[in-house]
């Protein structure tokens, strides 16, 4: 049985950081760059719907507005 020094010992766990770093900045691209444009697509659907909510519901004031007056 070989026993590592510890310069061998801390050399291996850089190497296995960086390879945990590369993975990480994998992951951190791939949300950056497909999870949000998902996300902003949905987001801009709900404003439009909402805005329409907004509008229709302003329509039937003023209507019920000059029903009234």
């Amino acid at each position: 049985m070989t026993d590592k020094s510890l310069s061998q010992m801390n050399h291996d766990e850089i190497l296995i950081m960086k390879g945990e770093m590369k993975l990480l900045i994998t992951e951190i691209t791939s949300i950056k760059d497909n999870h949000l444009k998902h996300l902003d697509y949905k987001i801009t659907q709900i404003q439009r719907v909402m805005w329409i909510i907004f509008a229709g519901v302003l329509a039937n004031i003023i209507h019920s507005l000059n029903i009234l007056g």
